[in-house]
């Protein structure tokens, strides 16, 4: 079953073409990770499909429906979770109350379904014993794990994940890479934006790399990592590589 299908997707900004028409598609319990040189539209890519912005061209469907034009873009939105790089967590809020608002105000759930919610989620992330904290007293590592719940609770038919790990110190990164590992395990359907190329190794069902808005190439990781086909994909990871 098809969750996503994207279909020559286009957008730009001014006179700059961020997404030069890609496509392509993921099954229900499939997790894809785009890597991809900085600049290169990846995180547009996702904001036009959580219609956080408007494409120009192309066309989106969400489980066989066409989510592109909507008029009511928060009915998808609904069933599409987001996690940002920056964590956008309430700080006034305790880590439980987080999560229980998205399940309260948009689902319309009462308090006590929500916190059931909110308490189950927060346990998948390991994060029950910090559930009347605030953000100001977590770490990064928990407060993206806490980004995570916060998605898992309006439970959603797809996550996107903005680059997860790059606001966080290295040592921290670890923590939330597992967190999504066990995600994949489970089966949830996720499109992981990310530079953690050895991560993506470990988790993707499916690589694509894109540059300068378009898709360079796709595949399963040990063909993509390994053996790519594209020249600019062989360099992009040859580059990756004498980083290490």
């Amino acid at each position: 079953m098809k969750v996503l299908e994207i279909k020559n997707l286009k957008k730009r900004y001014g006179e700059k073409e961020i997404i030069k028409g890609i496509s392509f598609e993921m099954e229900k319990g499939e997790t894809v990770v785009v890597i991809g040189p900085s600049g290169t539209g990846k995180s547009t890519m996702l904001m036009c499909i959580n219609r956080l912005t408007e494409p120009d061209a192309g066309e989106i469907y969400l489980n066989g429906k066409q989510i592109t034009g909507s008029k009511h873009p928060e009915v998808f939105r609904q069933k599409i979770g987001m996690v940002f790089q920056e964590f956008n967590l309430f700080n006034h809020l305790t880590v439980l109350n987080n999560v229980m608002i998205g399940p309260m105000r948009v689902k319309k759930f009462s308090r006590e379904k929500a916190e059931n919610v909110a308490k189950e989620n927060l346990k998948r992330v390991g994060l029950e014993l910090q559930m009347h904290a605030y953000p100001a007293q977590l770490s990064g590592g928990q407060k993206q794990r806490v980004g995570i719940a916060r998605a898992l609770a309006m439970e959603p038919d797809l996550i996107l994940f903005d680059e997860p790990t790059s606001a966080l110190d290295p040592e921290l990164v670890g923590e939330v890479l597992e967190v999504i590992k066990k995600l994949a395990k489970e089966g949830m359907t996720m499109l992981i934006v990310t530079h953690e190329i050895g991560f993506a190794k470990d988790v993707a069902d499916r690589i694509i790399f894109m540059e300068n808005g378009e898709i360079i190439e796709e595949g399963i990781p040990s063909v993509m990592l390994n053996s790519p086909s594209q020249e600019r994909t062989r360099q992009f990871l040859a580059k990756f590589m004498e980083g290490r």
